[in-house]
C-alpha cells in the first residue's frame, strides 16, 4: 500500500477521543454552595435575553431549583433574531432603556452559536456590543450588566471534515469558533471588573477539568465538549445542568456585588 494512502486512511481512522458518556444526576448537582447561590437569586430581580441555548441552562436552572427547594424566577425573553446579532443588541439596549424603573438588578444577554461565521466581522461586533451596553448602563446607572460569553460548536468528527483536515482545508464549524472566542477575549477586555458568566469556558471543560480544544490555524480554540450535547451545539441534560450550575454562580455574584 502507497505510504500516503496508509497516511491518509489512519486519518480518517476513529479517533481515541475523550469519553463523553458522562452522565449527571440532579441530585448530584445540588450542593450547598448551589443552595446558597439560588436563595441570592430568588430575592433578586434577574433580567436574560437569550433564545435556545439559554433555554436550555434556564431548563437545568428549574431542575436544580427544584431539586434544591428554592424556587427562583428569572426574568427571561427572546432577543433578536437567530444569525442577526446586531438585532439582538438592539433589543437589548431597548429591554435596558424602557421602564427603567422597575426594580432589575441585573442585566445580560447572550449571542447563540449561530450567530457566527467564519467571516464575522469580529470588531465590529464588539462595538455594537459595548454601544448596547453603555445605553443600558446610562439608562439604569444602579443595574450590574453580566457579560455573558457566546456558546461553542462542538469539532466535527465526521468522514467529511476528517477528510478536510487530512487535505489541509478549513473547517467552517471550527473556523467559527475561533470567531466565538475572538469575540469573547476582546469583549472581556472592553469591560475589566464587569461581572461575567463565562459560557464558553463551562462549555468547553470536560468533567475532568481538562479542555476541549482543537488546532485552529496554528491556535488552540476551545470547543463545545461532546459529551455536554446531543447535536453538537444545543446542551443535552448533563450539559444543562452544568451550564446552570455555573449560571446561578455568577448571577448570584453579581447579585452581591
Amino acid at each position: 500500500m502507497r505510504p500516503g494512502l496508509v497516511v491518509l486512511l489512519l486519518a480518517l481512522a476513529p479517533g481515541c477521543d475523550s469519553k463523553t458518556d458522562t452522565h449527571l444526576e440532579v441530585k448530584d448537582v445540588v450542593d450547598e454552595a448551589l443552595k446558597q447561590d439560588l436563595s441570592t437569586l430568588r430575592g433578586a430581580r434577574v433580567y436574560f435575553g437569550h433564545h435556545s441555548v439559554g433555554s436550555n441552562i434556564l431548563e437545568g436552572l428549574a431542575a436544580l431549583s427544584k431539586q434544591a427547594g428554592v424556587e427562583v424566577k428569572i426574568d427571561e425573553a427572546p432577543v433578536g433574531e437567530n444569525t442577526k446579532p446586531l438585532l439582538k443588541f438592539e433589543d437589548f439596549a431597548k429591554r435596558g432603556e424602557s421602564n427603567p424603573g422597575d426594580g432589575t438588578q441585573v442585566m445580560a444577554m447572550k449571542l447563540c452559536y449561530v450567530d457566527f461565521r467564519p467571516d464575522t466581522d469580529v470588531d465590529g461586533l464588539v462595538k455594537a456590543y459595548v454601544a448596547a451596553v453603555d445605553r443600558v448602563k446610562k439608562a439604569r446607572p444602579g443595574v450590574k450588566v453580566v457579560h455573558v460569553t457566546p456558546p461553542l460548536f462542538a469539532h466535527p468528527t465526521d468522514l467529511k471534515s476528517k477528510l478536510q483536515r487530512t487535505l489541509g482545508k478549513s473547517i467552517w464549524e471550527d473556523d467559527a469558533n475561533a470567531r466565538r472566542l475572538d469575540f469573547k477575549k476582546k469583549m472581556l477586555e472592553a469591560f475589566p471588573g464587569d461581572p461575567v458568566f463565562d459560557l464558553a469556558a463551562v462549555e468547553s471543560t470536560r468533567p475532568d477539568g481538562s479542555t476541549e480544544e482543537h488546532e485552529v490555524g496554528g491556535k488552540k480554540v476551545p470547543m463545545l465538549w461532546p459529551g455536554y450535547s446531543t447535536d453538537g451545539g444545543h446542551l443535552n441534560d448533563t450539559g444543562k445542568l452544568v451550564a446552570a450550575k455555573a449560571f446561578a454562580r455568577a448571577f448570584a455574584a453579581a447579585v452581591k456585588r
